[in-house]
């Protein structure tokens, strides 16, 4: 099994799922804001970073839309008694059941990433447009043949409370872009205080 190929497909999955969340629905002037490579600037300007709670947070708010979208997705290619098929419904909703306490810092992640045109949208709005485009970013970036392996991969992660999975998806985001160049990371992370 060649590594360094998953971990491409991983980080291609994560990168989508962040892009998808910041941009969806919005206003041609703002998905070009969100997708155009950053200019350096200070670290913390809007625009420019999230933090890692707030990378956290969005993770942990869109489980219950990411579990849908993957069992959606993979519906078709997996045995009836396959986990995503006959339990993926079930901790979708017990991962819904944590969410709406990680929206206000997820909400806050978006609007750093997207900047102020956000805020003319509704909460509801907001709230449906990340929901709704990671089932999107699903359907893109997962293949057929990959169902089998996401399947083991959120059999595993299951046993895990909302919380615990959010952190380490964003511990594994932020390990996967540490070699990343600036403009690279589609969700660059903003230094801890006093990191160099």
């Amino acid at each position: 099994m060649n590594f360094k190929a998953e971990r491409i497909d991983v980080r291609t999955t994560l990168a989508t799922l962040t892009l998808m969340l910041a941009i969806a629905g919005a206003t041609p002037a703002l998905a070009e804001k969100v997708t155009r490579q950053p200019a350096p600037a200070k670290p913390g300007t809007p625009g420019t970073c999230i933090t890692r709670p707030q990378l956290e947070a969005l993770i942990t708010y869109a489980l219950p839309a990411l579990i849908d979208g993957v069992a959606d997705k993979c519906s078709a290619t997996l045995a009836p008694d396959s986990f995503l098929t006959r339990s993926g419904p079930g901790l979708a909703q017990r991962y819904r059941a944590e969410s709406d306490r990680h929206w206000p810092m997820a909400r806050s992640a978006v609007a750093s990433m997207a900047g102020e045109e956000l805020g003319r949208l509704g909460e509801a709005t907001q709230k449906t447009m990340v929901s709704t485009l990671v089932g999107a970013a699903i359907s893109e970036a997962i293949k057929p043949k990959d169902c089998p392996a996401v399947n083991e991969a959120v059999e595993l992660l299951s046993p895990l409370p909302a919380d615990n999975l959010g952190r380490l998806t964003a511990m594994l985001a932020i390990l996967g872009s540490k070699d990343d160049k600036p403009g690279e990371s589609p969700f660059p992370i903003c230094p801890a205080p006093g990191a160099p």
